[in-house]
């Protein structure tokens, strides 16, 4: 019996570091371009709560206002759109930038 003990704890132990080591993805998020963010693909969406969270983060802001949110992100996309080869970061900046000079 010990031996079929471990012989699950190894095969398990093989599966969780497998798995850990297959979700390892790095992304430069300087880098990363509005044409990736409109693309829609789960990489996109976490990139898009990534960044909301970042410039968040940066004006230590605590609170969670959605329609704020929705209207930066509707602002956002419209920027990416008009030019897909920016980056989504140096776009966020320009949405931003844009905001405060009202």
């Amino acid at each position: 019996m010990n031996w079929l003990t471990y012989l699950l704890c190894g095969a398990t132990l093989t599966l969780v570091v497998n798995s850990a080591s297959e979700a390892q993805v790095m992304v430069d998020m300087s880098k990363f371009t509005c044409n990736q963010l409109l693309s829609g693909t789960p990489d996109a969406v976490e990139a898009a709560i990534w960044t909301s969270g970042y410039y968040n983060g940066l004006r230590k802001n605590t609170m969670l206002d959605l329609n704020i949110m929705k209207h930066n992100a509707d602002a956002v996309v419209t920027a990416c759109k008009d030019n897909p080869n920016e980056t989504l970061m140096k776009a966020v900046d320009g949405v931003l930038t844009a905001r405060k000079n009202r």
